[in-house]
């Protein structure tokens, strides 16, 4: 039933609009597939007839309301009327119809993007509660290419909004070698498996005229095409010059890329105006893979680790651990107080009266050691941008090491009085972090060595919606996992090994191998470990989990991508599918 402007945030109409586009979308897709026009045309009759019942049922009150909504609802129904006459003319073409089948689909892609751009927009207007103005237009990605032509993928549609109808925008920041290359691929692909709702957005700082074109083309080709149209790539400036006094260049550091190019992104990318302000944004680094999607609710205590010492606001009920405005959440680091202890503040922030000055040494560890993920709110994020890019070369100057951009994340927040609830479960990534070191290890602690007839390995290197479990709509999947791995360290457990540094650049190509798997049973049959050059570790069982758990998952994730872009790009008799590949 259409609600008014005071009544919807209790009834979830937003949400019975975007499933009902979702599913027509979905099962248009599936009949191009399978050639079963009939039921699109059936479902497309009854989306109609519930969007309809909706309308009808509606109470006086809002029937004012729904007279404006109509013509958005028609441009609905007119979008899969179109789906269903291409979808007709492909059927009753006989053979012909499977000579167009490719073109049909590439019609089916254009009017997901208007579909999706309907249901958007139609949801703002509803949260303003005015459907009488016309809202600005939606401007999610000013760098996107358009509207672009080519097969859907045979995965699942990652939705639009999260149920509750909130937008995502995961962002991560790189520079344009090719060592970062074959870290984004890697990263839209994991985004993709776990399906990942909202947008997600490489920020790409500091290629030049031809390195964009290349890599504009690359990204078009093997990433929105075959993977997802929310795929984006944004191009900024170079921006990791250290400069003296005078402006003149006197190194490098490239971390400065990180705030610079969010800030360039969120002023030239995205809009941040109206109810897009309530949007959010995940920050996260290139060298993180998706185990489960990350959103902005932390409600479900089953998959969310978070120390009761630093609970934020302990009154709260664990159902309202949600990201909002003034609210904002981060995977806690462990530097603990260092960016208030090692830094003038007063220099950093230029005010004698800095918010940043007056927080305790027990807040400073307690709700502001953050890094990514970051989560806020658009309009909060774009404050901690600004203020991040202002402060960071001061911070910098003073501490000129690899902590520099985080610590003056941490300052920023500060400043704008911003503290940070922390989660722990968002990432692992030293295998050695205790229990008290704040990070999502007691998660993968629990995963039995072996589940049912699957090895421990076995479990960590399946794909992560089948095997592992990691659907966070599976309340009665056995395994909780972290949301990523951070795959900043050095992994191993007997002669295996993952170190990102080792990885060959050319990976994603037709002609490279596949990574070597170890054995499923190897956490049960090893006690040691050795790194390229290094000692034998022994290793207990905790200690083989944890490294076992990395190894796998890692290597299991990178060949399924691997797999995967050879089969969208190369010929049979060209593609290298061999497992044969040591980083040792």
């Amino acid at each position: 039933m259409l609600r008014t402007k005071k009544q919807y945030n209790s009834i979830p109409f937003e949400q019975e609009l975007s499933r009902a586009s979702m599913a027509v979308k979905k099962r248009a897709l599936d009949a191009v597939k399978n050639e079963k026009f009939a039921v699109v045309q059936t479902h497309s009759n009854q989306q109609q007839e519930r969007i309809s019942s909706l309308l009808n049922s509606s109470s006086s009150k809002s029937k004012a309301n729904a007279s404006f909504c109509l013509p958005y609802f028609l441009l609905l129904m007119t979008i899969i009327t179109f789906t269903g006459l291409l979808l007709e003319h492909m059927i009753v073409g006989g053979t012909s119809g499977h000579q167009i089948m490719d073109n049909t689909l590439d019609e089916i892609k254009i009017l997901e993007k208007s579909a999706d751009t309907f249901v958007h927009s139609t949801l703002n207007k509803l949260r303003k509660g005015d459907l009488k103005k016309d809202a600005e237009q939606e401007q999610t990605v000013k760098n996107n290419q358009g509207n672009h032509k080519g097969k859907q993928r045979d995965e699942s549609i990652a939705p639009l909004l999260t149920a509750d109808g909130t937008l995502l925008h995961m962002v991560f920041s790189t520079d344009c070698s090719s060592f970062q290359h074959w870290q984004a691929y890697l990263m839209f692909h994991s985004a993709m498996e776990v399906n990942q709702p909202g947008y997600v957005t490489r920020i790409a700082s500091g290629c030049s005229k031809e390195e964009a074109k290349i890599a504009k083309e690359w990204h078009e080709k093997h990433i929105t095409k075959p993977m997802s149209n929310r795929f984006i790539i944004h191009f900024t400036p170079h921006f990791s010059s250290v400069k003296d006094k005078d402006g003149n260049t006197k190194g490098d550091y490239k971390f400065f890329n990180k705030p610079f190019g969010v800030l360039h992104w969120m002023e030239n990318g995205i809009d941040r105006k109206g109810s897009m302000a309530d949007a959010i944004v995940i920050l996260i680094d290139p060298d993180m893979l998706l185990l489960r999607p990350v959103t902005h609710d932390f409600s479900d205590e089953r998959d969310t680790i978070i120390n009761k010492n630093r609970i934020l606001r302990p009154d709260d009920p664990p159902t309202l651990r949600k990201v909002k405005h003034g609210y904002p959440f981060a995977q806690i680091y462990g530097f603990g107080n260092q960016w208030k202890t090692k830094l003038d503040l007063k220099k950093v922030t230029s005010d004698d009266n800095s918010p940043a000055l007056k927080v305790s040494q027990s807040e400073a560890s307690k709700f502001y050691p953050v890094g990514p993920p970051y989560l806020a709110t658009v309009s909060d994020m774009y404050k901690i941008a600004v203020r991040w890019v202002e402060f960071v070369p001061e911070v910098h100057k003073q501490y000129p090491h690899l902590l520099a951009e985080m610590f003056a994340f941490c300052v920023a927040a500060a400043h704008l009085k911003l503290p940070h609830q922390l989660i722990d479960s968002l990432m692992i990534s030293n295998v050695g972090a205790g229990t008290g070191g704040g990070e999502g290890w007691a998660l993968v602690d629990a995963i039995p060595e072996k589940e049912g007839t699957k090895d421990f390995c076995t479990i960590a290197m399946g794909p992560p919606t089948s095997s592992m479990g990691l659907s966070p709509t599976s309340p009665s999947s056995p395994i909780s996992v972290p949301s990523v791995v951070h795959f900043c360290q050095r992994y191993f457990i007997g002669h295996w090994f993952f170190g990102k540094r080792r990885m060959p650049k050319n990976f994603f190509t037709c002609e490279s191998a596949l990574l070597a798997e170890p054995p499923g049973d190897i956490v049960s049959t090893v006690d040691f470990g050795q790194a390229p050059g290094g000692d034998v570790q022994k290793m207990n069982l905790k200690v083989r989990k944890r490294y076992g758990f990395s190894v796998c998952s890692l290597i299991g994730a990178v060949n399924r991508a691997g797999e995967f872009f050879k089969k969208k790009t190369c010929s049979s008799t060209e593609m290298n599918m061999q497992k044969t590949l040591k980083l040792m």
